[in-house]
């Protein structure tokens, strides 16, 4: 990462700036929408199970889009990639501005498209770009992330009472997004066809469901899902069962999500001195501690909710941050990236707040899936004490000779 000078080579603070524009703009879009889900209901006259519907489209965009998403990158280039990412984003945002119940479904399909994109290379650019600082740009990465999705949460009432309705209030988040398309274009520009070609004929095109590592760093992502989005649909109506106001269950959603943010910069950070197996294990217990405080001390929620927050942040930084340490190059970040996103989405994201749900509703109690929850963190450390150590995951059988690594797109090295 030298020599700010040559020609035709972007700096890192370029690059940086992308990448952190990247990562801002990955929750808005879908964040944004729920404080304001009563008033799309109304006002597109949504049943219930439309509504549900709605909400879990983004989850599914994620999970399914974020298969194709390695494959775009290796015939485009990641740069390209990227740029038809924040294309399909703003076309997601800006068509919600029609406000029909079809625009709102399409939009938000296509905003999961874009975010899938962005989900899935992310790994990918800081591999290229910062090979020898994974730990520290990953987690510079999250807390962009985590920002934004406190930061959409947050403002998105406020906004949509002084911008004239939640239609525009959605809309003004394409904003962001274009600035990191302005950000984007000059790097795809360096990054042609033929140089993506060649990354694809050499980088590891095998399958990765063979690897038992890939399938460990799935296992951990799709637990840190599951706990992620369990609280982000269900902790508001848990506080308000355990007798706190609405205002007071929102206020301590945002809370979650802003202490999520400090969690994010510095577990990736922590790595560095004490290796990943202490981090993940901090993390599990002090997740679970958290779920059975709220269920038998609730009174003092705002600490178990603040302890929430912090290992969503950092679980999810774990997350992305043993894609970039088991990646052995650039392109296998996006091909393992693909396949613990597409995994993980779909089975974290849908499953847990679905099966939250039909516990409370078969019981009649959070008992049991509070309980349910805490218990899920052994298989999450089990998981990540796997992803800790210190090998590559492998898409090819080892009886064929090792090809040689792929180069490093060239947008993306300094």
């Amino acid at each position: 990462m030298s020599d700010h000078s040559s020609k035709g080579r972007p700096s890192t603070m370029a690059i940086t700036v992308g990448l952190f524009l990247l990562a801002l703009n990955l929750r808005p879009a879908l964040g944004a929408v729920a404080p304001v889900l009563g008033d799309i209901q109304k006002s597109l006259n949504l049943s219930d199970s439309a509504v549900s519907l709605l909400t879990t489209l983004p989850v599914v965009c994620l999970g399914v889009f974020a298969a194709v998403s390695p494959a775009l990158s290796r015939r485009l280039g990641t740069p390209v990639a990227l740029v038809l990412g924040f294309v399909l984003l703003i076309a997601g945002i800006l068509i919600r501005l029609e406000t029909a119940a079809w625009a709102m479904f399409l939009g938000t399909a296509l905003a999961g498209a874009g975010l899938a994109i962005g989900n899935v290379l992310m790994p990918a650019v800081i591999k290229s770009a910062f090979p020898n600082r994974v730990r520290l740009y990953t987690g510079i990465a999250t807390a962009a992330l985590s920002a934004g999705a406190a930061l959409s949460a947050g403002i998105a009432v406020p906004l949509r009472d002084s911008v004239g309705g939640w239609s525009n209030s959605l809309a003004l988040w394409a904003l962001p997004a274009a600035v990191g398309l302005l950000v984007w274009l000059p790097l795809s520009k360096r990054s042609s066809r033929p140089a993506a070609t060649a990354a694809a004929a050499t980088g590891d095109k095998g399958s990765l469901l063979g690897d038992a590592m890939a399938w460990q760093v799935t296992g951990y992502l799709a637990l840190r899902a599951l706990a992620y989005f369990t609280a982000l649909g269900w902790l508001p109506t848990v506080l308000v069962d355990f007798g706190y106001s609405n205002s007071s269950a929102g206020a301590m959603l945002s809370l979650a999500m802003l202490i999520s943010v400090p969690g994010a910069l510095v577990a990736p950070v922590l790595v560095g001195r004490n290796g990943t197996a202490p981090i993940v294990t901090v993390i599990a217990v002090a997740g679970a501690a958290s779920l059975l405080g709220l269920l038998f001390l609730p009174g003092v929620a705002v600490l178990w909710v603040a302890i929430l927050g912090l290992t969503l942040g950092a679980g999810h930084a774990m997350a992305l941050t043993f894609i970039g340490l088991r990646a052995e190059n650039p392109q296998t970040a996006a091909q393992l990236s693909g396949m613990v996103q597409t995994i993980g989405y779909l089975v974290g994201g849908i499953a847990g707040p679905l099966l939250l749900g039909l516990l409370h509703g078969a019981t009649d109690s959070w008992t049991v899936s509070l309980t349910l929850l805490a218990v899920f963190t052994l298989p999450e450390l089990v998981f990540g004490l796997c992803s800790s150590r210190n090998r590559f995951v492998r898409a090819r059988r080892a009886a064929q000779p090792a090809a040689a690594a792929p180069a490093p797109d060239p947008a993306l090295v300094d």
